[in-house]
């Protein structure tokens, strides 16, 4: 009896581990083959992994006056208010931080794609 509860208790667990196992797969088979149609080409992500939207939230800048000296001019405030001197945390600080990384690389990602479309459309020599 207990050699048959115990083989029940096995094929159960091994079920359910497959089943699970098997949904996972295809979600991450399902959220792999979405990313680059999402994206187009694939960008840089900062090691914080602060997406671009909370990053303009965190630093309290408009899409439309992204520029570097504005990134630059909130993150030195931001980072400066936020130290651990003046009694706030080491936390705020490293998200100011990776929102700064991410509009950085979001900067730099947006000059490659426009260069890439004026050497695709500029003038040609003949």
């Amino acid at each position: 009896m207990a050699h048959r509860l115990l083989v029940n208790v096995i094929f159960t667990g091994a079920s359910v581990f497959g089943k699970a196992f098997t949904e996972a797969y295809k979600q991450a088979a399902k959220a792999s083959a979405a990313a680059p149609a999402a994206g187009g080409a694939a960008k840089a992500r900062s090691v914080g992994g602060i997406p671009v939207d909370e990053a303009f939230k965190i630093l309290d800048l408009d899409k439309k006056d992204l520029s570097l000296d504005k990134v630059d001019e909130k993150y030195n405030y931001l980072f400066e208010v936020n130290s651990k001197e003046k009694g706030n945390s080491f936390y705020l600080q490293s998200k100011v931080y990776y929102a700064m990384d991410t509009l950085r690389k979001e900067l730099e990602y947006l000059e490659k794609l426009k260069a890439a479309k004026e050497g695709d459309h500029g003038p040609t020599e003949t």
